[in-house]
C-alpha cells in the first residue's frame, strides 16, 4: 500500500519590545504637542508663551515662535501647515514649518486643542470656556460650532482612529466617541485618585487604541476604544526615573502624542518641562497575531534541505517557535518537539 507523508510546519514568532523612557531636557515642553510629516515633534510652553522643535532626525531642540499669550494645542494638516491655539489670545496662528506666519484666525473663545481630520479635510478643534467642539476649513478659514456644553466639560483632547474620531474632556476625565459630527457617545473614563490635578491632560491614538495623561496621578492610560476598558500603560509615583516602561516615573505628565512616523509616544510634563519619548511601543493584539504564519509542504516524502524566507516587523528581540508534525498514512500522526530560537 502507497503511504503518503506530508509535513505540517507551524512557524509564528513572539515579538518582544522593550519599551524605554528617555528625557529631552532642552527647550521647555508643557502642553499641546503636533507632529510634521518628518516626524517633527512641535510642543508648546503654556506658561511661558512660546513653541518649541524637537528634530526627529537630529535630536535637536529649537525655539519655533515666541509671544504667544498661553500657546496650547497644535494641529498639523497635511501640507505642513501648522495650526497653533493661542488660548489666551482666542487666536489661532498659522505657520508654515520655516516660521513664517501665513493667517492668523481671530475672535475665538479659549481654543485649546486642535487636531487635523484627513477623512473630512477639516480640523478640529475645541474651546475650554465655551465647552464646544468646533470645525475649521482650512482653505477657507470658516469656523463653526458643532456641539457644545453638555456632556463636554471644559474639552481639551482630540484623536482619531481610522474614520472615528475620539474627544475628551480635562475636567471629568471622560472620553467621548464622535457620531455623525453631531452626537457623542461616552466610551471610558480615566480614573481619579490624585491629591490635585485629577484631570485629563490631552490623548492621542496609536494603533488600535487611545492614550491619555491623567495629569496628578503623573500616569498614561490605554483605552480600548471598542470595549471602553482602560488600563494603566506607564507611570506610577511622583518621578522623573528613565529606564524600562514599567519602572518610568512621570512628572505632571501632560501632552501627548503618538508618533505617526516611527513606534514612539511623546509626553510632555508640567512639572519639568521636560519631553519624555517612550520607544517601541508594542504592536496591537491584531497585529500579534498576523504575525503567526502556517506552512504547508509538498510533496512529500522530503529528504533536500528545505529553506523558508520571510519578513517579520523589526522588534528587539524576536523568537521564533517550530511546531513540527508528521503525518504518515491515514491515522499515523508524530509530533516533534517545539524549538526556539
Amino acid at each position: 500500500m502507497k503511504t503518503i507523508t506530508t509535513l505540517y510546519m507551524l512557524l509564528f514568532s513572539i515579538l518582544m519590545h522593550t519599551q524605554t523612557v528617555t528625557t529631552v531636557t532642552e527647550g521647555s515642553f508643557c502642553d499641546g504637542m503636533g507632529i510634521t510629516s518628518n516626524g517633527d515633534i512641535y510642543v508648546s510652553n503654556f506658561q511661558e508663551n512660546d513653541v518649541f522643535i524637537y528634530a526627529l532626525a537630529t535630536s535637536n531642540v529649537t525655539t519655533f515662535a515666541t509671544g504667544f499669550t498661553n500657546p496650547n494645542g497644535i494641529g498639523v494638516i497635511d501640507d505642513d501647515r501648522i495650526y497653533i491655539c493661542e488660548a489666551g489670545g482666542g487666536t489661532i496662528h498659522i505657520y508654515n514649518t520655516n516660521g513664517d506666519v501665513l493667517d492668523t484666525i481671530t475672535g475665538l473663545t479659549n481654543p485649546i486643542g486642535i487636531k487635523y481630520d484627513a477623512q473630512e479635510d477639516q480640523l478640529l478643534w475645541v474651546s475650554y470656556n465655551q465647552s464646544s467642539l468646533n470645525s475649521l476649513d482650512p482653505d477657507t478659514n470658516e469656523t463653526e460650532i458643532l456641539i457644545q456644553g453638555a456632556p463636554l466639560n471644559g474639552p481639551s483632547g482630540i484623536a482619531f482612529i481610522g474614520d472615528q474620531t475620539y474627544i475628551s474632556n480635562y475636567n471629568d476625565r471622560k472620553i467621548f466617541r464622535l457620531e455623525d459630527n453631531d452626537t457623542l457617545t461616552e466610551i471610558a473614563q480615566l480614573p481619579a485618585s490624585a491629591a490635585q490635578s485629577n484631570v485629563l491632560g490631552f490623548f492621542t491614538s496609536k494603533g488600535d487604541f487611545l492614550y491619555g495623561t491623567q495629569i496628578g496621578e503623573h500616569r498614561i492610560y490605554q483605552i480600548n476604544p471598542e470595549t471602553g476598558e482602560v488600563i494603566l500603560f506607564a507611570g506610577s509615583s511622583l518621578g522623573n526615573e528613565d529606564g524600562n516602561l514599567d519602572t518610568a516615573t512621570f512628572n505632571f505628565s501632560n501632552g501627548i502624542l503618538g508618533g505617526d512616523t516611527n513606534d514612539r509616544i511623546y509626553i510632555s510634563e508640567v512639572g519639568t518641562s521636560n519631553l519624555r519619548i517612550i520607544e517601541n511601543v508594542s504592536l496591537n493584539v491584531d497585529a500579534f497575531a498576523k504575525a503567526e504564519t502556517t506552512i504547508h509542504l509538498f510533496s512529500n516524502p522530503q529528504s533536500d534541505p528545505i529553506t523558508i524566507k520571510g519578513e517579520l516587523i523589526k522588534a528587539e528581540t524576536i523568537h521564533t517557535y517550530i511546531c513540527i508534525f508528521w503525518t504518515i498514512g491515514k491515522n499515523d500522526r508524530r509530533y516533534y518537539p517545539s524549538r526556539f530560537f
